[in-house]
């Protein structure tokens, strides 16, 4: 097995098992979780929506990145690159503009939004591009 395959594997395992175990622990206060949301002071009225909905996401999501077949992968990869960009961009504007909230990754319970909360999602973001990069594409047969 090359090196270029275990850094693939790597990136898809961390990101993906990271997204079914936040995603899942999320599912057990979704009204918590809807507060935690609104607390960014992004798009609050959106709260209530986005806790019922992303958790459900982020387990599919890791799932599919952890267990699914070759042809799920990539499209499994980019998911999950949109997904902690999003959370990054949340996280980032809530660290730049000093609001004092719980980071609410892992459902209720989490820590205030430091540096360090920034770093891993940074973190994230790049495990997310190194498994969308080494995926490749079906290939297509000729015509």
């Amino acid at each position: 097995m090359d090196a270029r395959r275990i850094v693939a594997g790597a990136a898809r395992f961390v990101a993906g098992a990271l997204l079914v175990v936040a995603g899942a622990l999320k599912l057990r206060a979704p009204g918590d979780f809807a507060t935690e949301i609104a607390n960014y002071q992004l798009f609050p009225a959106l709260a209530p929506y986005l806790a019922a909905v992303l958790p459900v996401v982020e387990v599919f999501v890791g799932g599919a990145l952890v267990v699914a077949p070759r042809g799920w992968r990539r499209p499994a990869a980019l998911a999950s690159l949109a997904l902690f960009t999003m959370f990054t961009v949340a996280v980032a504007a809530a660290y730049f503009r000093r609001i004092n909230v719980d980071c609410g990754c892992f459902g209720t319970g989490g820590g205030p939004i430091t540096a360090l909360t920034l770093l891993r999602d940074l973190g994230l973001v790049a495990a997310s591009i190194v498994a969308l990069v080494t995926e490749r594409a079906p290939s297509r047969p000729s015509a």
